[in-house]
């Protein structure tokens, strides 16, 4: 099953709303100045925390996922351009033909094997 792209629109789009709570400190004045009971510890300030924490790696995975995706697309960039620079500066102008191998839609691999993960082409 193929892996849903991230677009970087979505990614900009993907901002979390978090709302830390701010912990205090018991304190203990024995003139009673300057006490506080501090923060309490509660099931929702934990799964507050928690959902923080999952929210943080969410976006991290994502913005992850989306710059090897975009690593992927600045190679193959790379390598139509360095292709079509090598084929203007030796006089080849037409029939220039570039495949990324991103899926095997239109090619008739007969001897060999894709890896759809590593984005390669193993021929036998």
């Amino acid at each position: 099953m193929a892996e849903e792209r991230i677009e970087l629109p979505d990614l900009l789009a993907e901002i979390f709303q978090y709302i830390p709570t701010e912990w205090r400190d018991k304190i203990d004045d024995p003139e009673g100045d300057l006490s506080h009971p501090g923060t309490p510890w509660t099931a929702r300030r934990g799964n507050n925390l928690e959902k923080g924490t999952q929210l943080a790696h969410l976006r991290l995975n994502n913005i992850i996922a989306y710059l090897e995706d975009m690593t992927h697309v600045q190679k193959n960039l790379r390598l139509e351009f360095l292709l079509l620079k090598a084929s203007v500066t030796s006089g080849l102008t037409s029939n220039i033909f570039v495949e990324n191998f991103d899926s095997l839609e239109d090619i008739d691999l007969t001897h060999g094997s894709h890896d759809v993960e590593d984005r390669k082409i193993y021929l036998r």
